[in-house]
């Protein structure tokens, strides 16, 4: 008598099928745990992160993809900024229009002190712009974004020339700050994953 091996098969292909099903539907009612678990935060929540690292009030605030696009208005003038959806931390801020009384850089107070190399500087006319330095750069992107300084690099594109200041924050983060040459506005933050090698 010969054993029937074909029957052997189907039950194996059969088994292999069940396990299969099996694992994808294990797959599936994991992302969908893990989803559930990873909560947005609320308009209002989102909202509340963006003042509590900017100054200004919210403009806008918009769900799109998983995170909020909020409209800040400042001081210094409109910026969007995006904001991870379920953390709050953000991810990019972009300089949109700047304030009309951002354009002229005010001059220094009498009372300030002279630099250290002697006489003080002249105060910028309103009609003549002048440069800013990468020291004021630097300054500058540390009052948009505290901590310490790592580099600056200058760069020049079709809009004109800028500084990329980057920044490590006291959280383990870095952001660039790109800071106009002309006009010493804030244009744009990016923020950086921290390194994983580096603690």
């Amino acid at each position: 008598m010969k054993i029937k091996k074909p029957e052997s098969k189907k039950i194996i292909y059969k088994a292999v099928i069940i396990i299969a099903a099996v694992l994808l539907l294990s797959i599936a009612a994991f992302k969908i745990f893990t989803n559930e678990s990873a909560q947005l935060l609320t308009k209002e929540q989102a909202k509340q992160a963006v003042l509590k690292e900017y100054s200004g009030s919210v403009e806008n605030l918009t769900l799109q993809s998983g995170n909020y696009v909020a409209e800040l208005k400042t001081g210094q003038g409109l910026y969007e900024l995006e904001l991870d959806g379920s953390t709050g931390e953000i991810v990019s801020i972009v300089l949109l229009e700047p304030a009309a009384s951002a354009e002229i850089r005010p001059t220094p107070l009498p009372s300030s002190a002279p630099p250290a190399g002697g006489s003080a500087l002249p105060s910028p006319s309103p009609t003549a712009p002048r440069a800013v330095s990468e020291d004021e750069a630097v300054k500058l992107a540390l009052q948009e974004v505290p901590g310490e300084l790592d580099d600056v690099d200058t760069e020049i594109n079709e809009s004109g020339a800028f500084y990329l200041v980057e920044v490590n924050t006291t959280d383990g983060r870095e952001a660039v700050v790109q800071v106009d040459a002309i006009s010493g506005n804030i244009m744009s933050v990016a923020w950086e994953e921290p390194d994983e090698d580096h603690p």
